[in-house]
């Protein structure tokens, strides 16, 4: 039986190797332990991964607080923070939906204990 690599393994060899290792270690896998074992062993090996997701563009006209026509490193940086933000926040609600504050109990919930509910549209 082929051992099943992932497609965002770089080192595919030594992905298997780690993947022979936490075998001979665990009785039960898939479970919680042995796939965090496989990824510490993995890693501990010298394999790495390789990133995922898209490329997130920065709005130079939007990111430039001080109008000079130039991107400062604070800039750059805040502006690349606030499109990645945008990007998740958007990928979430990709079928639509709102945010509603769900409210357990009765009285005064403290906001910190409130649970945001996404309510599909439809």
């Amino acid at each position: 039986m082929a051992s099943k690599v992932p497609d965002n393994v770089k080192n595919p060899a030594i992905y298997k190797k780690a993947k022979a290792k936490m075998k001979r270690k665990f009785d039960v896998t898939p479970s919680a332990y042995s796939s965090g074992y496989l990824v510490q062993e993995y890693k501990r090996m010298g394999g790495t991964y390789k990133a995922v997701g898209g490329i997130v563009t920065v709005d130079e006209t939007k990111s430039d607080l001080d109008n000079d026509g130039k991107l400062s490193k604070y800039e750059r940086k805040r502006g690349t923070a606030i499109a990645k933000s945008m990007a998740k926040q958007a990928k979430g609600m990709q079928n639509g939906g709102t945010v509603m504050v769900q409210s357990r109990g009765c009285g005064a919930i403290m906001p910190d204990k409130q649970k945001m509910t996404r309510v599909p549209r439809g």
